[in-house]
C-alpha cells in the first residue's frame, strides 16, 4: 500500500514544479482565543470533541442520515451538457479504499468542522489529479505567511507522514458555507450530552422508594442506619409494618423522571434543528414542532432532508472538485437517486417526466433502476435504492 501513495507522489512533484505558482489565501486565524486553543485540538469553542457529540443519540442519528443520504448518490463528469467517463477521481480517488469511504470521511468533517482535505496522489499528463486520498483535517496543517489585513497568503501543506511541505495545489480543499456543528452548536450538543450523562447516573443510582423520618429523639448516624436496615429486613418478610418515633412516606418515582424523557426529547429536537435534519426522520419529540413521519409524507421529508442539511455539503464537493477539473467540465450528484426510496413518488416523477417529453422511455426507466429493455423475468435487473 505504501508504494501506491510514495511513486505517484514522485511524479506528481515533477509535474508540479513544471506548473505555474498559484496563490491562495487563508482568513487569519486569530491568536490568544480560547476558539482557536480548544480548535487546535479538534473541539469546539465550548470545549465538546466529535467523539462526544457522537455519544448523543440525536446527534448520531443525523450524522448517519446526512452522511448515509450522500454516500447513496451517484455522481457525474459532465463537459458540457454531454456526460463523460468519471474517471479514478469521482468512481475510486484512493487505491487503498472505497469511493464510500472517502466520501463519507469527507462529508463528515464538511459538517462537524466546515472543512476537508484530499491529499492528490497522481496526476495526469497535463496535470489534472486523478487520484487523491481523504485526510483527516487534524493531520493537515497549512503554511501562511502573514500579509496583513484579515487574511494570509497560503504557501504549502503539512501533512502527516510526509516529509516537508506540500504545494499548494498538492491538496484539495473543501470550504463549506456552512460553520462547523462544533463551532456553532457547542453549546447545544454540551447540554445534549448532560442530559444523556444524567439520565445514565440516574438510571445506575438506587433511588430510595421511601423516607423514614425521625419524630422522636435525634439518632446517631449509625443508629438511624440500624433503624432503615431493620426496616428493610422487616418490609421483606412482613406485609404490616409498626413505626414507633419515626413516620414512613413511600415515593412515587416515574421511569418518565428518572430517564429524563421529556428534557432528552427537548434536546434531540434542538439537536435535529441544528442540523436541519427533518425532526421526525430522527424519532425526536413531536411536540417540537415535528410531523409525525408516516408513509403518506416521506417523500416530502426526503426532499426536505436533501434540500437544507444536504445540498450544501454537495454544492461544496460539485464545486471544489469541478475547480481541479479542466476547464468546462463539471460534477453534479444525482439527488433523484434518492426518491426510488419511496417507490410511488419516484414512478410518478419518472412518469411525469415521460408524459411532459422531457426524457425518453429508456430514461424514465432508468430513473426506477429498470433495464432499457425489458426481457424475461428471470433477466429483469434488480432496482438499486
Amino acid at each position: 500500500m505504501a508504494a501506491m501513495s510514495i511513486v505517484p507522489f514522485r511524479r506528481r512533484v515533477e509535474l508540479q514544479s513544471a506548473a505555474p505558482a498559484r496563490v491562495a489565501v487563508l482568513p487569519r486565524q486569530r491568536s490568544g482565543t480560547v476558539l482557536e486553543v480548544a480548535d487546535v485540538a479538534g473541539f469546539g469553542a465550548f470545549g465538546i470533541a466529535r467523539e462526544t457529540a457522537l455519544a448523543i443519540p440525536a446527534c448520531l442519528s443525523c450524522r448517519d442520515l446526512v452522511v448515509g443520504t450522500v454516500v447513496q448518490l451517484g455522481v457525474y463528469r459532465y463537459r458540457g451538457v454531454e456526460r463523460i467517463d468519471p474517471g479514478y477521481l469521482l468512481t475510486r480517488p484512493d487505491p487503498s479504499t472505497s469511493w464510500v469511504a472517502t466520501i463519507g470521511g469527507t462529508v463528515d468533517e464538511l459538517a462537524f468542522y466546515g472543512r476537508a482535505y484530499w491529499r492528490v496522489l497522481e496526476r495526469d499528463a497535463e496535470g489534472v489529479p486523478t487520484r487523491a486520498r481523504w485526510t483527516p483535517r487534524g493531520d493537515v496543517t497549512p503554511k501562511t505567511v502573514d500579509r496583513g489585513g484579515s487574511y494570509q497568503e497560503l504557501t504549502g501543506w503539512t501533512v502527516a507522514g510526509v516529509d516537508g511541505t506540500l504545494p499548494v495545489d498538492d491538496v484539495i480543499r473543501f470550504d463549506s458555507p456552512l460553520p462547523g456543528i462544533l463551532d456553532v452548536g457547542a453549546r447545544t450538543l454540551t447540554a445534549a450530552a448532560e442530559l444523556e450523562d444524567a439520565a445514565r447516573r440516574l438510571a445506575a443510582v438506587e433511588l430510595p422508594a421511601g423516607v423514614l423520618t425521625n419524630q422522636g429523639t435525634e439518632l446517631g448516624e449509625d443508629e438511624a442506619a440500624e433503624l432503615v436496615a431493620g426496616f428493610q429486613a422487616a418490609r421483606r418478610s412482613n406485609g404490616i409494618a409498626f413505626l414507633q418515633g419515626v413516620t414512613y412516606a413511600r415515593e412515587s418515582l416515574s421511569p418518565a423522571d428518572l430517564q429524563l424523557v421529556e428534557a432528552r426529547a427537548a434536546a434531540a429536537t434542538d439537536v435535529a434543528r441544528l442540523w436541519k435534519v427533518p425532526v421526525a426522520m430522527i424519532g425526536a419529540s413531536p411536540s417540537g414542532g415535528a410531523t409525525a413521519l408516516l408513509y403518506s409524507n416521506l417523500s416530502q421529508q426526503l426532499a426536505i432532508l436533501v434540500s437544507s442539511a444536504v445540498a450544501p455539503h454537495l454544492r461544496t464537493i460539485e464545486q471544489t472538485l469541478s475547480d481541479v477539473l479542466p476547464r468546462g467540465q463539471a460534477v453534479a450528484f444525482d439527488v433523484q437517486t434518492f426518491l426510488r426510496s419511496d417507490p410511488t413518488a419516484a414512478a410518478e416523477y419518472a412518469m411525469e417526466l415521460w408524459g411532459s417529453e422531457l426524457v425518453t422511455r429508456d430514461e424514465a426507466r432508468s430513473f426506477l433502476g429498470m433495464p432499457a429493455y425489458p426481457g424475461p423475468s428471470s433477466d429483469l435487473t434488480p432496482g438499486k435504492v
